[in-house]
């Protein structure tokens, strides 16, 4: 959480019409919050990537989407990109036959 979003937060709790009862309650709820050992989260998709394949899917995606967790993948995406620039590839705009299609279709 940013500290903007923080401190909005406080603001809105400042604000609630609370007991006192109930102010020690959300006290104590807080405080036993921050006490407890984080958890974490078990990402059953990075398992299956093996070891020597891992990369940081955060440095690609905002979202940290598993997808780009796996270098074979984001490899795979730079050289298509590439490919797509360079002058050798070519989008067929009329495809005519079943030659041209299945042509087309291997170029993908």
């Amino acid at each position: 959480m940013t500290t903007i979003a923080m401190n909005n937060l406080w603001s809105y709790i400042q604000g609630l019409s609370l007991s006192a009862r109930n102010q020690t309650w959300l006290a104590e709820q807080l405080i036993a919050a921050s006490r407890q050992p984080k958890r974490k989260v078990h990402n059953k998709t990075k398992d299956v990537i093996p070891e020597s394949f891992r990369c940081d899917p955060y440095e690609i995606s905002p979202s940290g989407d598993p997808f780009f967790g796996d270098k074979r993948n984001v490899e795979y995406i730079r050289k298509r990109i590439k490919d797509s620039h360079a002058d050798e590839s070519k989008v067929v705009k009329t495809i005519h036959g079943h030659q041209e299609l299945d042509k087309f279709l291997d170029s993908l």
